[in-house]
């Protein structure tokens, strides 16, 4: 012990430095992620990738349903027009 330094002022840079060196989560030593969580966020991703294209295929045929139904809309009333003309001549 060094004369003069009370015990705290040495203990805490130690015990820095150890967590630096041999601690997880720095920059220089990440902590490893375990396999098992590795897998399970995977499976977790390809299932909301799963649900998200499924979605998207949904939401197309809604799509091209409510633009056929749109188109039969505008040929009725082209062709009630044409009847309407017609009948006002």
């Amino acid at each position: 012990m060094l004369p003069g330094r009370p015990v705290p002022t040495l203990v805490i840079p130690l015990v820095t430095m150890l967590l630096g060196v041999i601690g997880c989560g720095h920059a220089t030593v990440p902590c490893p992620t375990p396999t098992v969580e590795l897998d399970r966020l995977r499976a977790e991703t390809d299932r909301v990738r799963e649900d998200s294209d499924k979605a998207q295929g949904e939401e197309g045929a809604w799509e091209a349903r409510k633009e056929a139904a749109a188109q039969r809309v505008r040929d009725i009333e082209a062709r009630l027009d044409s009847l309407a003309a017609a009948r006002s001549r």
